[in-house]
Order: structure tokens, then sequence, then C-alpha cells
């Protein structure tokens, strides 16, 4: 399904796989490791682009620690928050 989206709405929505344990002699060839600094810079549009930002969070703790800070909590912190990115741009689910 977010797969489709993105073909359909690929002006507007950018969907990448990132897989933390796929052997490296797997025919998979998508982004591998952890959702990093790097990675954010290079698939996500910058903090300054404002409102016109949104993004969806989902996943274990450690993830939200490492990206954007507790999912209970609205203030924005981790990769994210040092990247500027706003409570009104990262939606955590």
């Amino acid at each position: 399904m977010l797969q489709k989206w993105a073909e359909d709405n690929g002006e507007k929505f950018n969907y990448v796989d990132v897989l933390s344990n796929e052997p490296e002699d797997s025919s998979y060839k998508g982004e591998r490791g952890f959702i990093d600094k790097e990675k954010i810079q290079k698939y996500l549009p910058p903090a300054s682009d404002g409102e016109d930002v949104i993004i969806f969070v989902c996943g274990p703790p450690i993830m939200y620690e490492l990206l954007c800070g507790p999912r209970n909590e609205p203030e924005v912190k981790g990769i994210l928050g040092e990247l500027g990115y706003s409570s009104s741009q990262v939606f955590k689910f």
C-alpha cells in the first residue's frame, strides 16, 4: 500500500525501505542498516520547508529514543530535533 501511494503521489509522498539485519549476500537492493542522520538528510525534506513537511515515526521504543524522543512527549528530540524538525512536523504513533 505504501509503495502504491509513493508511485501515485511521488511529488508529495516518499517511501523508503530500510532493513537493519538483511544479509549482505541477499538480493535486496534497498537501504540497509538503521535510520540515521545521513538517511534522514538523503530522503526527507528539510525542516526549513515548514508546514509542508510531515514525518511519521512508528516503531520500537529505541527508534523513538534515537529519532524523535518518547512517543508520549510532544517535544521533538533525537536526530530529528537536532535537524530542526518541530512537533508540528513530526507525528509519533
